[in-house]
């Protein structure tokens, strides 16, 4: 398995890169261009659609690879949720909520990856720290405070030009960004600000040509 691990921010959190994370990732777009595409009310920007077993199945090995040596992960894994993701939503019509990074639980425990199976002009992603709190994990203990002021400067922000967020944000500062390329793997805790590095990325809402990968949330069995 090719992979890297760059420990990023105040806290050190490990950030797990894959190259050539599958055999054969064309079966994959293959399988995306068949499938029912439709928004998940989840804030992501774009539609979505279910991931196959068999496409868990093909990604199990270097994944309880990354996991068991960066994680400690020796348990079976609970899939959370595997959805292929295209990204679409010009920047003008972005909602508030989508022009700032996110988490995806406040889970400690649960780990997010993202597949990318696009190219290199289709961004990355991108990891963040909240500047007035200092805030990079957020979780039960510091998710009211987060949560307060994000709505606060979320009110300030709309009466900015509307765009992703991107290194050289007021409210939020750029730690590392994970390149796209195509068959890579970006791994790390599912409470980790982040978002999808895409300002000033030509969107297409064809996955043949567009920004497609795939979003996967994991967390051992208890």
């Amino acid at each position: 398995m090719d992979a890297r691990v760059d420990r990023i921010g105040r806290l050190g959190t490990p950030i797990v890169t894959i190259e050539a994370a599958v055999g054969d990732p064309d079966i994959w777009r293959a399988q995306a261009l068949r499938s029912d595409w439709a928004p998940r009310g989840d804030f992501y920007p774009g539609p979505r659609a279910d991931a196959s077993h068999d496409y868990l199945h093909d990604l199990a090995e270097p994944l309880r690879v990354a996991l068991g040596r960066v994680f400690g992960w020796r348990s079976p894994v609970d899939v959370m949720g595997c959805f292929y993701s295209l990204a679409t939503t010009p920047a003008a019509d972005l909602i508030p909520e989508q022009r700032a990074p996110h988490v995806d639980s406040f889970d400690p425990d649960q780990v997010a990856f993202v597949h990318f199976l696009c190219g290199a002009r289709f961004g990355g992603t991108a990891f963040y720290r909240q500047r007035s709190t200092g805030f990079e994990r957020i979780d039960a203990g510091n998710c009211n405070e987060f949560e307060r002021i994000r709505t606060a400067e979320s009110e300030q922000l709309q009466r900015e030009p509307i765009d992703y967020v991107a290194a050289g944000s007021r409210y939020f500062e750029q730690l590392f960004v994970c390149p796209a390329a195509f068959n890579r793997i970006v791994l790390f805790p599912s409470n980790l600000l982040h978002c999808a590095d895409l300002s000033g990325v030509t969107l297409d809402p064809d996955p043949a040509h567009g920004r497609l990968t795939v979003a996967g949330f994991l967390r051992p069995q208890q």
